[in-house]
């Protein structure tokens, strides 16, 4: 898979389906805690990708490794058991749209976790991009200069989220470099599967199924979540990251919060001008931030020559 080249018409098809998949997320969140808990989703979702990834990739346990083991773990955790809860929690109460433009801060966490804690070089670009990314993220929470503890508390939940995700792109780069990015899944995944379906078995899941008559259809929306946006997705990042270049596969980046922004216009969810303002500084900021390159691939990079 190291000379696999993808065609523009394929990397650009594979780039829009990322975007829409990842877009979406937040969106089918929305639709689910109709029917669930917050929880119940994060469970069900990771449960839904472990089951399907192991189905697809069975033949990739056999590339673990006992070194793996702490690293996956915390990759499962990071990576997927953490933000998966937090990102339903914080759409109890604000808009999806909201949360899907508060996603695209990855990167810049990213960075900032890459040059506390491996000391990668940065310049004056990046440190304008991740003040222009915060003041994007702060202006969101607090539009008009008007504090609402309630937006404030649960807007601090998909940017810890985007924090995990950075922690846990870290982890990767750091300690499974050599592991193929099908693995990683498989492996974090099966860290994380096996205890999130004992304990949507142990809620009132069976109940709701027997008793809410939408239970099947917002069942269907959060494994949907689960195979496309956990499993199939990172596969297709991966595909695009060997077959074109890290910074084209971070460029996704840019289009999560627009589709997110777009089902929550669709979803009846007032869509303000400081949502406009918002996106567009973090987005900005993503951009002076991927100047030089996406900050896991200089990680990744640094890492490399260390060695």
């Amino acid at each position: 898979m190291t000379d696999l080249k993808l065609s523009k018409p394929v990397a650009w098809t594979l780039f829009f389906i990322l975007a829409l998949t990842w877009g979406s997320s937040f969106i089918l969140m929305k639709r689910g805690l109709e029917s669930f808990s917050y929880s119940q989703i994060s469970f069900i979702r990771i449960a839904s990708a472990w089951i399907f990834t192991a189905v697809l990739a069975f033949r990739h346990y056999r590339y673990f490794k006992r070194k793996h083991l702490w690293p996956v773990i915390a990759v499962g955790l990071f990576g997927n058991a953490i933000p998966y809860t937090l990102f339903p929690l914080a759409v109890t109460r604000l808009d999806s749209s909201l949360v899907g433009i508060l996603n695209s801060m990855v990167p810049l966490f990213t960075l900032i976790i890459g040059l506390v804690w491996f000391g990668i070089r940065v310049r004056w670009l990046s440190v304008l991009g991740i003040l222009l990314g915060l003041g994007g993220a702060v202006w969101l929470l607090v539009p008009d200069a008007s504090v609402d503890a309630d937006r404030l508390l649960y807007g601090v939940f998909p940017i810890l989220a985007t924090i995990c995700y950075a922690i846990s792109i870290n982890v990767i780069n750091t300690r499974l470099t050599e592991v193929r990015p099908v693995a990683i899944t498989l492996f974090s995944l099966t860290a994380v599967g096996p205890l999130s379906g004992a304990y949507v078995l142990s809620t009132d899941f069976v109940q709701i199924m027997q008793t809410d008559p939408q239970a099947w259809l917002h069942l269907f929306y959060v494994v949907l979540l689960g195979v496309l946006g956990s499993s199939l997705a990172i596969v297709i990042f991966s595909y695009l990251i060997k077959g074109s270049s890290s910074l084209f596969a971070a460029s996704v980046t840019y289009l999560i919060p627009v589709v997110a922004l777009f089902w929550g216009y669709a979803d009846g969810e007032a869509i303000g001008w400081y949502h406009l303002g918002g996106m567009l500084a973090i987005l900005s900021g993503i951009y002076l931030i991927n100047k030089k390159g996406s900050p896991a691939a200089r990680i990744r990079r640094q890492q490399e020559e260390a060695v």
